[in-house]
C-alpha cells in the first residue's frame, strides 16, 4: 500500500448469509451464503491526517464498514488494509465492563490498544481532566448516564496517540459544551498528523472537520469526493426524497400573477446543479428593496427578495421551491421556502411555470454568503428535483449607521437596565 495512505478500500463487499446461525452453516453442505448484501463494491482510500466524513441513512452499510476496517467483522470478498494503531468509538461504551469503575475501564480500554500500565498511569491526569466527570470516576459505569460514557470514552480514544481515530455517531450525545470541546481536540489531532475517519448523521460536523466524504447508499457509493459537494448532494436528494408534509394548496389565489422584473435574470448557464431537473429552476432574480437591478451587493439588516422561476418538463405535482444561503465554512446560515411554510404549489403542467418569492431580512453578519435555489415535485408518484449551486454570491457589508451584529444573527431582543 502506498505509505501515504492510512487506509485502502478495493473492491469491497459484505454479504451475510440466509442460514444466519453458526450451527447452519456448519451442517449446510452447500455452504450458501446467498443472501443479504449490505456492501458492494466498494473502493475508497484514506491519506494520512485526513479527516474523511462517510454519510447516509440509516442501513446504508455505515457501520458495516467501520466494523470491517477495525476488524471486527470480516467482508466477503475484496481488500482493506489499514496501517498504523486505530483508537476507534463505534458502539458508545463498547468494551467497558459496567460493573467496573470508570478508573478501571479506562486501564482496560488502554490495555486492549495493547499499552501497558505504566503508560496508562502517565495518560490517566489528561484523561480524567478531559472527561471530567468528577467523583463518578470511581463509580461503576453501569450507573453513568450516556453523556457520561461518551465522555470518558472520547477522552481514552483521544489520549491513547492513536494514528486513526475512528468515530460512528458517538459525539452525537453529551452537552454541547462538551461536543465543542471535542471537536476543538480532533482539530489538534488533526494537526499533529492524526487520520480522522468519522460516520455521522451531522453534515455540517462533514464539512466543517473533513476534507473529503463518502455518501452510502443501500450499501453503494453514490458520491466519493470533496465534503461540501458531497453533503450537498445527500441533502438535496434527502429534501427532494422526502415524502411532502405540506397539503397542496387547493385555492390558486396566491398564485395571482406577479409583474416580473424588465432587467435580465441572474445567468444560470455556467452554474453547478444536482438533480434529473424534470421540474427545474428556469430564471432567479435577486433584488433589494428598490427592485431596480439584479444585485449581490447588501446592507446588513437590508431586506433581499429572490425570485425562482419554476417550469416543468412533464406534468408534475405537489411542487415545491426554495433558497438556502452557506457561509464560507459550508454552514446553512438560512433556509426557507414553500415546504418551510407548509404550502405547496398542487400541479403544473407541461412547459408552464410559476414564480415564487422569497424575502427574508439580511440580519446576518457581514460577509460573504453563497446562494443556493432549488424545486422539487411529484412525477406519477416519483420525487424529481433541482437544486442550483452557488447561483450568486451575495456580499453583506455594515456602514456606521448600522447596529453591528456580534455572533453569526442578530435576534430580536431587549435588554433593559434597573435601579435597585
Amino acid at each position: 500500500m502506498n505509505s501515504n495512505l492510512h487506509i485502502e478500500v478495493k473492491n469491497l463487499a459484505k454479504q451475510y448469509s440466509n442460514n444466519s446461525s453458526f450451527l447452519s452453516y456448519l451442517f449446510n453442505k452447500s455452504k450458501d451464503i446467498t443472501g443479504r448484501k449490505v456492501l458492494s463494491d466498494i473502493n475508497f482510500t484514506v491519506r494520512r491526517g485526513e479527516a474523511f466524513g462517510i454519510i447516509g441513512r440509516n442501513g446504508a452499510g455505515k457501520s458495516t464498514l467501520l466494523q470491517i476496517i477495525t476488524g471486527t467483522l470480516k467482508q466477503t470478498s475484496g481488500t482493506c488494509t489499514v496501517t498504523g494503531r486505530i483508537s476507534a468509538l463505534l458502539e458508545l461504551g463498547s468494551g467497558f465492563n459496567p460493573d467496573f469503575t470508570g478508573r478501571e475501564n479506562i486501564y482496560l480500554a488502554g490495555s486492549i490498544l495493547g499499552i501497558t500500565k505504566i503508560e496508562m498511569d502517565n495518560k490517566i491526569p489528561e484523561i480524567v481532566a478531559f472527561a471530567d466527570i468528577g467523583e463518578f470516576l470511581e463509580q461503576p459505569v453501569r450507573t453513568y448516564s450516556t453523556g457520561m460514557v461518551m465522555r470518558v470514552a472520547f477522552a481514552v480514544a483521544v489520549a491513547v496517540e492513536p494514528d486513526i481515530l475512528i468515530i460512528d455517531e458517538a459525539l452525537s450525545v453529551g452537552d454541547i459544551l462538551f461536543q465543542q470541546k471535542c471537536n476543538t481536540r480532533l482539530k489538534e489531532l488533526l494537526n499533529k498528523g492524526v487520520t480522522l475517519l468519522v460516520v455521522t448523521h451531522d453534515t455540517s460536523f462533514v464539512v466543517n472537520m473533513c476534507t473529503r466524504a463518502m455518501w452510502l447508499d443501500s450499501g453503494k457509493i453514490r458520491f466519493l469526493g470533496n465534503s461540501g459537494d458531497c453533503v450537498k448532494e445527500y441533502v438535496a436528494y434527502m429534501t427532494a426524497s422526502s415524502s411532502p408534509r405540506a397539503q397542496p394548496q387547493t385555492t390558486l389565489n396566491i398564485f395571482d400573477k406577479l409583474q416580473l422584473p424588465n432587467f435580465e435574470p441572474l445567468n444560470l448557464i455556467n452554474c453547478n446543479s444536482l438533480g434529473d431537473a424534470t421540474v427545474f429552476v428556469d430564471k432567479v432574480w435577486i433584488l433589494n428593496t428598490q427592485r431596480s437591478d439584479v444585485t449581490s451587493l447588501f446592507q446588513v439588516g437590508e431586506w433581499c427578495e429572490i425570485l425562482v422561476v419554476i417550469k416543468a418538463k412533464c406534468d408534475v405535482t405537489l411542487v415545491s421551491a426554495g433558497c438556502e444561503l452557506t457561509d464560507r465554512h459550508g454552514q446553512v446560515i438560512f433556509a426557507t421556502g414553500l415546504r418551510v411554510i407548509n404550502q405547496l404549489i398542487p400541479s403544473i403542467f407541461k412547459d408552464e411555470t410559476r414564480t415564487v418569492s422569497i424575502r427574508f431580512k439580511l440580519d446576518i453578519k457581514p460577509g460573504q454568503y453563497t446562494l443556493d435555489v432549488g424545486c422539487g415535485a411529484l412525477v406519477q408518484g416519483n420525487n424529481t428535483w433541482h437544486r442550483i449551486l452557488a447561483v450568486s454570491i451575495l456580499e453583506l457589508s455594515q456602514d456606521d449607521s448600522c447596529e453591528e451584529v456580534h455572533g453569526i444573527a442578530k435576534l430580536p431582543y431587549v435588554v433593559k437596565a434597573y435601579d435597585q
